[in-house]
């Protein structure tokens, strides 16, 4: 007994002497306005990083490089949309999916995660993250809210998720500090506070009580007051400035609304993302983003750099600022550009956290830049038209009386929709709502582009002319050019109504998947040699090769690597607009007469020693990368933008 009680005395002195428990842990502890990690005061220099625009096999690399800045921690967003593609798929989880070994590799190179689990995350990201099935299912009325039918598959979403984050807690000895519900959900002008405190308890009941949950506004009170909830710390969003007071001012305003919390910035903004046809004018000097940085740390304030690598947004996943898609590039002007090189503000944000006294998680050296070369050109020749190559490949259509029907009645969430229907007179077609740009066709031949919403440019209606004196054929290829992610998930994507010629509704349409991001490469060696004879038995093939420039077409050619990949650049300067698949990859959007960008960037992982080949799907029609027979397709070794 004595020996027991001396234990207990023991232990007691301990915890006397040292005054902490140091078991894993973190907290929010607002009696010193201070985050306890293990028990110890702690403050985070985060980076945000976005592993869904990274490919997995670049994880560690890209990590390393923000762990050298000297950053103690990453933010991440989970886009749901990228993980369940449909409403009764199970989630994906593996490879550029894996989330869970994206945080554990961060983990392995020093650093802390801060998850961001929406649902809805923004990031530039289609519809902010959310899936397009939720616009399908006439049953939500109301996203972002607690309307019923959301929560339900929000509910089931989180079941998925959050499971596989409480073994990566800190309290369970992991490396996951800290959770954000939402993101900027004041802006919205909702206040939908039942919604918000659903979401709350759904992390709770996955993660405990314990769990330290955050949420993240701009530092606007009404925005605060609409997108902040008792008992959950607020955080606030700051872009630099060099005004003086003003950083303090936006840290009081954030404290104001949770007696005792620590300064927060979760994001620091510290220079915009890229969008097509929208020059960046409005870049943040270097000097002030390190001054701001300074005087937030000054006053004991965690900040997280957004972006600090923005990587690419492959396939169909850009988001969109309505008129303008974001691009595919997400370099967002980052310290770690998006083919991973260190930049001139990379080197000044490492210099800073160099200078900091005591800093607890200096800068680590800096990895090597990654291999990357100039391919030779390609020759590409003509495959087919692109309404050719879509007939071709035998899409699944839907069959309706008069309505077309929208992309995601027919499931196809992402990147263009087919439509056609018979007519026997032209005229001018009008069609009153469409979403986004749509490529009309008679006969396959190409007639005009119409645009919802681009810069100045809107227009809904098309003199269509040339008519045979039998049945044509009216094709219409609508493309998805990303869903707003910054407000409310905007209508529904194709079209979304009625079409009319002569201001007669047209009838008997058919809706039809483009299988660009599933159709097979060996599907086109075993066809190739078929559609090239369709091709001559059923087309002036002069003709054909003397309108490259104008008619948007499918082109194919070979890239022959010697040895093992490098990453590069393709050159789209000369092409018009549409997406490059190279292996089955979609390595994204090009819209070079457009700009601001010009290069899409090509990861070594896409490629393979050996013959790589190359697919454009030119939608406006190729200018000067093309000659009256062929195309070509250029590689660099370094991005370029034309603003």
């Amino acid at each position: 007994m004595r020996r027991e009680l001396t234990f207990i005395l023991l232990c007691f002195a301990a915890s006397s002497v040292f005054g902490k428990d140091s078991s894993p842990s973190f907290k929010l502890n607002t009696t010193s306005s201070q985050f306890l990690l293990d028990g110890d005061p702690f403050t985070y220099i985060a980076g945000e990083i976005h592993y869904f625009r990274i490919p997995h096999l670049k994880w560690d690399d890209r990590l390393k490089r923000v762990r050298a800045l000297g950053f103690n921690a990453i933010t991440v967003p989970v886009p749901w949309n990228f993980h369940q593609l449909f409403q009764d798929d199970d989630p994906l989880w593996s490879g550029d999916h894996d989330l869970v070994k994206f945080i554990k590799t961060a983990n392995t190179n020093g650093l802390y995660t801060i998850l961001r689990v929406g649902p809805y995350i923004s990031a530039e990201w289609d519809n902010g993250g959310l899936p397009w099935w939720l616009i399908r299912s006439g049953k939500i009325s109301k996203f972002r809210s607690s309307d019923a039918a959301y929560m339900t598959e929000v509910t089931q979403w989180f079941k998925h998720l959050l499971p596989k984050i409480a073994p990566l807690l800190r309290k369970n000895a992991g490396p996951v500090l800290m959770i954000q519900i939402e993101h900027l959900y004041g802006l919205l002008g909702i206040c939908d506070q039942v919604y918000m405190l659903d979401l709350a308890n759904l992390v709770r009941e996955h993660l405990g009580n314990d769990v330290v949950l955050f949420t993240l506004d701009a530092p606007v009170v009404q925005f605060m007051r609409c997108g902040t909830l008792p008992n959950v710390l607020p955080t606030i969003e700051i872009t630099p400035t060099n005004v003086d007071g003003t950083v303090a001012n936006w840290f009081n305003l954030q404290k104001a609304f949770m007696q005792g919390a620590p300064a927060v910035a979760s994001q620091f903004i510290i220079n915009p993302y890229k969008m097509w046809g929208n020059n960046v004018t409005d870049r943040y000097v270097n000097s002030v983003i390190i001054q701001t940085a300074k005087t937030a740390f000054a006053l004991n304030a965690s900040i997280s750099f957004h972006m600090t690598h923005g990587g690419t947004t492959f396939g169909f996943w850009n988001g969109a600022v309505e008129p303008y898609p974001v691009t595919t590039s997400y370099d967002s002007f980052a310290p770690i550009s998006e083919s991973g090189d260190v930049n001139e503000l990379y080197i000044d944000i490492r210099g800073w956290i160099l200078s900091i006294p005591g800093w607890s998680y200096p800068p680590t050296p800096v990895p090597a830049n990654l291999p990357r070369t100039a391919y030779p050109t390609v020759e590409l020749t003509v495959f087919d038209t692109i309404s050719g190559f879509i007939l071709g490949v035998n899409p699944e259509c839907w069959a309706t009386k008069e309505t077309p029907r929208t992309a995601e009645y027919i499931r196809d969430g992402y990147g263009y929709v087919y439509y056609n229907t018979s007519i026997i007179e032209c005229g001018q077609l009008y069609i009153p709502t469409f979403s986004d740009n749509a490529y009309v066709f008679l006969n396959q031949n190409f007639v005009g582009a119409l645009y919802k919403q681009f810069n100045s440019i809107h227009n809904n209606t098309i003199d269509v002319q040339g008519c045979l004196d039998q049945f044509n054929s009216l094709e219409i290829i609508v493309e998805i050019t990303g869903r707003p992610h910054n407000y409310y998930p905007d209508m529904s994507r194709g079209i979304q109504g009625n079409v009319y010629m002569h201001n007669i509704t047209l009838e008997n349409w058919e809706s039809c998947v483009v299988p660009i991001d599933t159709y097979e490469v060996s599907m086109v060696e075993e066809n190739y040699e078929k559609l090239q004879k369709h091709i001559e038995e059923n087309f002036d093939l002069e003709k054909s090769k003397s309108a490259v420039t104008t008619n948007p077409s499918v082109f194919i050619g070979n890239l022959h690597i010697s040895g093992a990949p490098a990453d590069t650049f393709l050159d789209t300067r000369g092409w018009g607009k549409g997406v490059v698949t190279i292996n089955q990859y979609n390595i994204g959007r090009y819209w070079a007469s457009v700009g601001p960008q010009q290069t899409l960037f090509v990861p070594s992982e896409f490629l393979h020693k050996g013959t790589n080949l190359i697919m454009f799907y030119e939608f406006e029609g190729a200018t000067t990368a093309c000659t009256t027979t062929s195309c070509t397709a250029k590689f660099t070794n370094v991005p370029i933008f034309d603003y």
